[in-house]
């Protein structure tokens, strides 16, 4: 197959870098920020050029109503909604000014419990109520699968004061839940219905496409998307999409410019209105080259014996983003955990990795991904299979074979990990900086812990403040650090652990 990415590396302008071009061809004295006037003297590694401030001709993002208003409208074009607004500070801020603009304080709200920290930074500002919806577990993963059906219908009847429902699809390790469904679910019981897609830039305004169909054209309110992870805008740049009437679209425009900067990045919109140009110029013939290559990497993989990759669950799910791979590695003893087999393969054969979390491995790909390129990871994944074949045949059996130290861990991390994220059905999260006491983890046993406690990446929490810490949940938390797993204790510095902040006991006070 021909490898037709190399051939996108330098594409025409698209049209706010023409307007870019020609407005730096004026030659004007730009007396105003920033303070390199676009002189270059700090090299040309960096888009000076292009790094502006929100003069008469090149818009405001905060009032916009030129150039960049023009892009976003394309953006929203693109996707067949009603509203585009860019991000500068990531999905993050998108998924907080989207919660302010669907909750007053105090509001009830459904929310997966596998969505992002931000989501609930944004939740204990709103004072909210928050009844938790678990998607499926897997064990043998360590992950959770799709959102069901029948649990949405569930505490949307067993909490009908709930405003509004918010989860993540796909996830972090590419898991689709059924947007259409669940958006049906909501408007039927009057709720408004926010999605992270922050992982799925990629999927499609159209059905039947090389990717799964984009939950705003599934029905969604309001969704927010990180075209940086999975398209090719810059890092640190998103956008929120939003079609209907169930949301303000003014209160949105109000709380975007609360949560993001007053001095927007123009190098992050340029990125993020070339990004739509890709997708209006390429996006189906791009996206079908990708579908091909991961399909045949797919095929090779099929013929390695001892990794197991997350796809072969795709039965169990309703859907599921290809251009993940998701595995493990079975019967090699040494690369047990994710962490020893990200480090194989970046020191002995260059292949830099996602993330590793327990025994599991992330790797993503993207819409200029080649054969040769994936043809290089299953070489290596073959290669260790070779390397690690006497040990292999030292443990004997047929399949796959499975040491018992082996079976126990496997059960042990992700049952551990499932024990802490199963919290009490519904919480009043704090907000997180109230004083309190420092305690070891048994100290703080039936206690109330004023921290977030997160796994990261992709930094969902396992712990919230206002939540009471149980036997099993501090079981659970030793067995993930035994592992080597890293969590992020919010209000201790990087690589501390073991201890948490607590409500102090009243009765001592």
């Amino acid at each position: 197959m021909k490898d037709k990415s190399k051939e996108r590396r330098n594409p025409s302008p698209s049209p706010l870098e023409k307007y870019f071009q020609h407005y730096n061809e004026k030659n004007l004295l730009p007396l105003h920020m920033p303070g390199h006037q676009r002189k270059m003297e700090m090299g040309a590694s960096l888009p000076y050029a292009y790094d502006y401030t929100e003069v008469e001709e090149l818009d405001n993002l905060h009032a916009p109503e030129g150039i960049l208003q023009e892009a976003m409208n394309r953006t929203a074009a693109y996707y067949g909604c009603s509203d585009c607004f860019y991000l500068v500070n990531g999905s993050s801020s998108g998924l907080q000014a989207g919660i302010f603009t669907l909750l007053e304080e105090g509001d009830e709200v459904v929310v997966a419990r596998n969505c992002h920290r931000s989501v609930f930074y944004a939740l204990s500002l709103r004072k909210a109520k928050i009844h938790f919806l678990l998607p499926e577990f897997w064990e043998d993963f360590s992950c959770f699968g799709s959102v069901s059906l029948k649990e949405v219908e569930r505490l949307i009847s067993a909490f009908p004061k709930t405003k509004a429902l918010i989860f993540t699809s796909p996830s972090y390790e590419g898991v689709v839940s059924d947007v259409e469904g669940i958006a049906r679910l909501c408007h039927e019981n009057g709720l408004s219905l926010l999605v992270d897609e922050a992982h799925g830039a990629h999927f499609s305004p159209k059905k039947g496409a090389a990717f799964p169909e984009s939950a705003i054209a599934l029905g969604a309110d309001l969704v927010v998307q990180s075209p940086h992870k999975t398209l090719c805008s810059l890092t640190q740049s998103a956008w929120i999409l939003g079609n209907g009437e169930r949301y303000s679209r003014e209160k949105l425009s109000f709380y975007l410019s609360v949560f993001q900067t007053t001095s927007p990045s123009y190098p992050l919109m340029l990125s993020l209105e070339k990004a739509t140009t890709l997708l209006e110029r390429e996006g189906e013939a791009l996206f079908s080259h990708w579908k091909e290559v991961m399909r045949g990497f797919r095929e090779k993989a099929r013929t390695l014996s001892y990794f197991s990759f997350l796809w072969e669950k795709e039965e169990a799910c309703f859907a599921m983003d290809f251009s993940k791979i998701f595995l493990r590695a079975l019967g090699i003893p040494k690369l047990r955990l994710g962490r020893d087999l990200a480090k194989m393969l970046r020191e002995d054969y260059g292949i830099e990795s996602e993330m590793h979390s327990g025994e599991n491995l992330l790797l993503m790909t993207g819409p200029f991904i080649s054969d040769e390129e994936l043809e290089s990871l299953f070489f290596a994944l073959k290669d260790i299979e070779r390397r690690f074949g006497e040990d292999r045949e030292k443990q004997s059996g047929e399949g796959r074979p499975e040491t018992i130290e082996q079976s126990l861990q496997s059960k042990l991390l992700p049952s551990a990990l499932y024990q802490i994220s199963v919290a009490d059905n519904s919480l009043q999260i704090s907000e997180g900086l109230k004083d309190g006491e420092e305690l070891s983890l048994y100290d703080g046993e039936s206690r109330i812990c004023l921290e977030y406690l997160s796994l990261y990446p992709p930094g969902i929490p396992l712990l919230f403040p206002g939540e009471k810490l149980t036997a099993e949940k501090i079981q659970g938390i030793e067995a993930l650090e035994k592992e080597g797993i890293e969590l992020q204790y919010s209000r201790h510095r990087q690589g501390e652990s073991g201890k948490l902040i607590f409500q102090k006991d009243k009765g001592n006070m």
